[in-house]
């Protein structure tokens, strides 16, 4: 599978898309953005792979009825005076605000093999994998899951919109062809990105999210709660 996408968008107008892909846009008091929803049919793998691919990512929306869901949700959050990092926290990944940390330095690669603290999937303490609790409006083959991480991953310094490194790709491949290829998931199943920083719901915690086609529940079913593959050291020592 080629590893190859676009660090920035291509300035086509995102209204085009939206026309594209038949998705409105609303706007809630419960929520600091306009949310979007796809109308009609879902999309489908095909649209899926270009949007990812061309990392046009501000273009992925609910359905109607997802986005009616996380509205309640967000007022149920409201009325219980609870931020959205606080219910993530507390009741999915069962982690604490202090476990929640910064690279303890800058390093001229993003990462340094003499520093394991500082390295993405790389303890197995670190990474929880879980259900996106509401996912973008994807046929109903395709499963979409989260990858958090007590250790914020680090931006690109280059990247105007705030996206992650070709080097942080390469990790990211790396990791998921050991959690999913290895067990025997075909790189035409899997898809992933990590929103850039302007387009993240939840800022506090880095994840990535993980599209995967027709792949058995029983093995994703297996990994949800858990860490997946880790890297080692020489995993870095190759990729960086």
């Amino acid at each position: 599978m080629s590893n190859t996408y676009l660090q920035t968008p291509p300035a086509t107008p995102v209204q085009e898309f939206y026309s594209q892909f038949n998705i409105s846009v609303t706007k809630s008091g419960l929520m600091p953005s306009a949310s979007k929803i796809k109308h009609g049919s879902p999309f489908s793998w095909e649209d899926t792979k270009f949007i990812v691919k061309s990392n046009q990512l501000e273009v992925f929306a609910r359905s109607e009825e997802e986005t009616t869901k996380y509205h309640e949700f967000k007022a149920w959050l409201k009325a219980n005076e609870l931020s959205i990092n606080e219910y993530l926290l507390s009741s999915q990944l069962e982690w604490k605000d202090e476990d929640i940390r910064d690279q303890t330095k800058e390093y001229p690669q993003e990462y340094d093999v003499n520093h394991a603290q500082d390295l993405i999937l790389f303890n197995p303490n670190d990474v929880k994998i879980l259900p996106n609790k509401f996912p973008y409006y994807f046929d109903t083959n395709v499963r979409h899951i989260c990858i958090w991480s007590k250790l914020k991953v680090p931006a690109d310094k280059e990247s105007v919109v705030g996206d992650i490194s070709p080097r942080t790709r390469r990790l990211v491949h790396r990791y998921l062809e050991r959690t999913f290829v290895k067990r025997g998931v075909s790189w035409d199943q899997i898809l992933w990105f990590k929103n850039w920083v302007s387009l993240q719901s939840v800022r506090a915690v880095s994840h990535f999210h993980v599209l995967l086609r027709d792949v058995d529940d029983a093995l994703i079913e297996e990994l949800m709660g858990n860490s997946g593959e880790m890297l080692d050291l020489e995993d870095y020592r190759e990729l960086l």
